[in-house]
Order: C-alpha cells, then structure tokens, then sequence
C-alpha cells in the first residue's frame, strides 16, 4: 500500500527524495512554488534527472505536487482569477516535466456571490487551465472543509464541476479531515460504504485519484479545517483503521499532511501508525 506525506523542496526539488525515505514514505507530496507567493521557483534539468532517477530508484510513485493555497478560481477578483489560472498552468507543466502524476489544489472561496455563477467560472477556468497545459498530468480538485464559502465541500459541488469540465484528466482528492469537518462520517465501514457510494453516484469512483490522512481537531460537521496527528483527533484510530481496510480506499495512495508528533509536519510516526492499521 502507498502511504507517505508532503515534503519539503526547500534547497531543490531533488532534495525531496531522501527526506520522503527519511519518514518512510513510499510515495509524496511537494510544492513546486512557495505557496503564499505569486513566484514561479525555477527547477534545474539537473534537478528534474535526479528527482527521476531517484523516484525510479526507490520505487516512490506516485508524487503530487500541491497548488498554491493563493489560488482561488472562484474569485470575483479578475486579477486573482488570471494569476490562480497561471499558477495552476505552470504547477500542471512542472508536474509533466518531473514526472507527477498530477496537481492537487483547492478551488477557492466564493464569498457572498451567487454559487451557480461562481461554479460556471471555475468550470470555465478549469477549461482554461487544461486547454494551456497540454500534458499529461492530473488536475486533482481537493474537497474542502465548508467555511467561508469555499466551494467543494459536498460531493454535489464536486460533481458539477467534474461534470461540466468533460475531461478525464480532471480527478478528486479526497482529505479525511475536510470529509469529516464537513460532515461526512469515515469512521466505521458502515458509513463509508454511504460515503463512497454516495460520491460514485455524484461523481464517480473512477476520478477519486488520492486520499488526504489527516485527523481533525473538531467534531464532526463543524466545518473548521484544523488538522491532527492520526490517532489524535476526534476520528480516531479506529476511523482511520476502517477507512484503510476499505476494499475501494485502500488501493489508493495515501498522503499525511498532520502537524507532526515534534511539529514539523509529516513524519515516521504517524507513517508508522497508518501502516499499522493495514491488514496485513
């Protein structure tokens, strides 16, 4: 089974392969670009050879790469709207250039305006986006936790925008923390053969392409996106446990994006953990 984390680039993106082994991670996450920051961080040929070969080398496919949280294709903001459109065109080409299989990120906040026109816009962009960036990779839409109008948090919304794009390129990331804020229960097989057949009717099975573990701080339904250590929060071991043994989640690859056991993000132990709650 594939469980690992996101990583940091920081001093290049082939950097990324030993801290991913250091936390016993068989497949990864990274940003190719700061993301906070409208700055496109320029990765070396050298960098881009050695991040294949050690991929090849130690079996660590697949590897995502995470928009930029400033990316919001819902915005009324024309000027976000193009820069979010750029950001996502140059995440897409990175990924086809390293080997990705795809960029996960999160559509955006809507604010106070009209849903149906807000989710006619991030079709449009969508579109947009895919129509620019001609490879091969992945366009994989987060769900989200429900606050402050961020679109995504149901499967209804998800569908529209999966449906309305028409490509198959176009995929769902699903964040366990983000599926239980928004009051989705993933804590016993009963629940989560609802949930998923649920999301097969809205969106299809076909376009689920990764899971988020993430344990959450709140209860369920609260919409606060806050994210616990597995085993820590209020899904518990238990939910991870029955998600992971799941016929449907489990041959997925799985990416850990908790605080950490010593804060500093991913790390062996709650790799370690999930890996424990696998049948063997």
């Amino acid at each position: 089974m594939k469980i690992g984390g996101h990583v940091s680039v920081a001093g290049g993106v082939d950097l990324a392969i030993q801290r991913a082994l250091s936390i016993g991670a068989n497949c990864f996450q990274i940003f190719v670009t700061s993301p906070r920051q409208w700055r496109q961080t320029v990765i070396t040929d050298q960098q881009v050879r050695q991040f294949k070969l050690g991929i090849v080398e130690h079996n660590l496919a697949p590897v995502f790469i995470h928009g930029m949280y400033l990316v919001n294709l819902a915005t009324d903001n024309q000027e976000l709207l193009e820069k979010s459109v750029d950001a996502l065109v140059h995440a897409l080409t990175v990924a086809d250039q390293i080997g990705s299989q795809g960029v996960i990120f999160h559509i955006g906040s809507r604010k106070g305006r009209d849903a149906d026109e807000a989710i006619q816009q991030v079709i449009k962009a969508v579109d947009e986006v895919l129509h620019r960036a001609q490879g091969k990779s992945q366009l994989i839409i987060e769900n989200t936790a429900g606050q402050g109008g961020v679109i995504g948090s149901n499967f209804e919304e998800l569908a529209l925008i999966v449906k309305g794009v028409n490509s198959q390129r176009v995929k769902v990331c699903l964040d366990t923390c983000h599926l239980f804020a928004a009051g989705y229960d993933v804590r016993s097989p009963e629940t989560l053969r609802k949930l998923l057949k649920d999301f097969d009717i809205a969106v299809s099975l076909e376009r689920l392409a990764v899971m988020h573990a993430n344990d959450s701080k709140f209860e369920l339904g609260r919409h606060r996106d806050r994210h616990e250590n597995i085993g820590e929060g209020e899904i518990g071991l238990a939910g991870f446990k029955a998600m992971l043994e799941n016929p449907i989640l489990c041959k997925l690859p799985w990416l850990l994006e908790v605080p950490g056991f010593d804060n500093t993000g991913p790390d062996k132990k709650n790799i370690s953990i999930l890996k424990n709650l696998v049948v063997r």
